[in-house]
């Protein structure tokens, strides 16, 4: 059943049994898991099944600290959360998001890295990554580059252990914009409320258990949803701000005893190298690092250290993907291409047209070439990915472009707060605390170093790197993976929720989603997000029982 919270009569009280907040990929994964159960759920959403510009607005945040993307671009309240905006390239014309599991690694507790470790081992994890993999419908559960080579793609032959190739997968975002919202409508024991923000957790007189939501339209009518048990599924920001707006009965919000809701907040910039190749034919050898089909399934290759080589150097997580690049005045000519096409658009020219327009012609060999093998692919003219199948096609690259994400140190000092701005329902706005810290520089550069010389000692070609934070080339600020600002810990002084991702200090409320994540690895986290949810899922079935 679906109810339009813009629909409902202003003090009204609905019940249920299970309150899921936030219908992303976590609330979905969790309404799934608790289907035709004998016991009634409610799906609680800011958006609705369309996407809503003023619903939106609500995503608006301040940034202190160092760049980072514009905070309402980074999210989506919308059903499906923001799978909406997931843009891995997967197949023609489809996009998805890229599925791999975190390391061994990122779950121990690591001398050199403070306030790493999580309360359980990856092991105990596994049998959930295999079922996301199901959720995410992707292929099977390995990520060995030897189970998806073929005969034209192979690992890169480096010289050394101290570097090695693993996969990745990718999954459509359809599943989890289309398909499962429809499915989910028909649900008999899930009913969804669209439109619905929710502005206040109340907890009872003891402030030990929440009794219930207090929730508005923005027409600022207000109701309340009562319920057993709580999980907040909102998002890696808004888990942390929804605890901190819940702040009538408890002054530094609910869960917020020891001052850690909003701490150890973790995202991951995108670092981009070049590589000039000392050899053409290394474009042919690079097919296996490329997006591309094996068994109905769009695998890419990384690159990344050792685990061996990350313990002996005290180096943190991090992997790499590689790209063909065109020449310097080559990629020139395309940003200007893009920038005078979007200028059309827009059905303005602005003086500038003129010199973008000779910029773009100076590079005009690449970009008629790359015009033609579009058309042969029908596929977007700069589209990464799907570059190594066509042997002519490779001919029109000159450099390779690596993209590798790095892990951040979980620092108490990067964190959400609350602003003093305040959105159009009269809430205090998020505030984003972030900085990259010289332990996350030292390694990054580090890594770096490392890779160079290895690309080197393969007789592969130069890697151009920095060495200093000032000089870093970053391809994107950050990635939207919003870690860590409700951490989980088995000690309440040393995180908000529990290995069963309970708030410590309540007894019915649960998070979920990356914001439980104490370290944030390598991996892009909605595939540990899935698995998680699964885990939760079960634990609260258990409870209702």
């Amino acid at each position: 059943m679906i109810i339009d919270a813009r629909s409902l009569p202003p003090g009204e009280i609905l019940e249920t049994h299970v309150c899921i907040v936030g219908a992303g990929p976590a609330g979905i994964t969790l309404a799934r898991e608790f289907a035709n159960q004998n016991f009634q759920v409610c799906l609680v959403e800011s958006g609705g099944f369309e996407f809503d510009q003023q619903t939106q607005t609500l995503c608006d945040g301040v940034v202190v600290g160092d760049p980072y993307p514009e905070v309402a671009e980074t999210r989506r309240r919308q059903f499906g959360g923001t799978s909406h905006c997931w843009e891995g390239p997967n197949g023609y014309n489809q996009s998805g998001f890229r599925c791999l599991p975190l390391d061994d690694i990122d779950f121990e507790q690591r001398d050199w890295l403070p306030y790493s470790g999580w309360p359980f081992t990856k092991a105990d994890l596994n049998p959930f990554y295999e079922r996301a993999h199901q959720v995410c419908q992707i292929g099977s559960f390995t990520y060995s580059a030897d189970d998806w080579a073929t005969g034209r793609t192979v690992p890169l032959p480096f010289k050394s252990d101290r570097v090695t190739t693993t996969m990745s997968q990718y999954g459509l975002r359809d599943p989890f914009t289309h398909e499962y919202p429809e499915a989910i409508k028909r649900i008999p024991n899930i009913t969804t409320i669209t439109y619905a923000n929710v502005v206040e957790i109340e907890a009872d007189e003891t402030t030990q258990s929440i009794t219930r939501l207090r929730i508005a339209n923005l027409q600022k009518q207000q109701f309340w949803l009562t319920a057993k048990i709580f999980v907040l599924a909102a998002g890696g920001m808004e888990n942390a701000r929804l605890l901190l707006l819940s702040n009538q009965q408890q002054p530094a919000g609910l869960g917020n005893q020891n001052d850690l809701v909003g701490r150890f907040f973790m995202d991951r910039p995108i670092l981009s190298l070049g590589l000039v190749p000392f050899d053409s034919r290394l474009f042919d050898q690079t097919a296996l690092y490329d997006i591309y089909p094996v068994n109905g399934v769009p695998v890419m290759a990384r690159v990344k250290l050792s685990e061996a080589l990350m313990r002996q150097e005290h180096l943190m997580n991090n992997g790499a993907q590689i790209f063909p690049r065109p020449l310097g005045h080559q990629r020139a000519a395309i940003d200007a291409l893009k920038t005078l096409v979007s200028s059309i658009r827009q059905g303005h020219l602005t003086p500038e047209a003129s010199k973008q327009f000779q910029i773009a012609m100076r590079g005009g060999d690449y970009i008629f070439a790359a015009a033609f093998w579009a058309a042969v692919r029908r596929l977007p003219a700069f589209r990464r990915g799907n570059w190594s199948y066509l042997p002519l096609e490779k001919r029109r690259f000159s450099q390779f472009e690596i993209f590798y994400q790095t892990e951040q140190a979980p620092d108490p000092n990067n964190r959400i707060t609350l602003s003093q701005e305040r959105d159009c329902l009269g809430q205090q706005k998020t505030e984003i605390h972030w900085r990259l810290n010289s332990i996350d520089v030292q390694h990054a550069v580090r890594v770096q170093e490392i890779w160079a010389e290895e690309f080197a000692r393969a007789g592969f070609g130069t890697l151009q790197f920095a060495r200093r934070k000032e000089d870093l080339k970053f391809e994107k600020s950050a990635m939207h993976h919003h870690m860590g600002a409700t951490r989980m810990h088995h000690d309440s002084k040393q995180g908000v929720v529990d290995a069963n991702c309970k708030v410590h200090s309540l007894t019915n409320l649960f998070v979920a989603g990356c914001s439980v994540f104490p370290t944030s690895g390598y991996a892009n986290p909605t595939l540990t997000i899935i698995a998680l949810s699964l885990r939760l899922a079960d634990h609260i079935k258990m409870l209702m029982q």
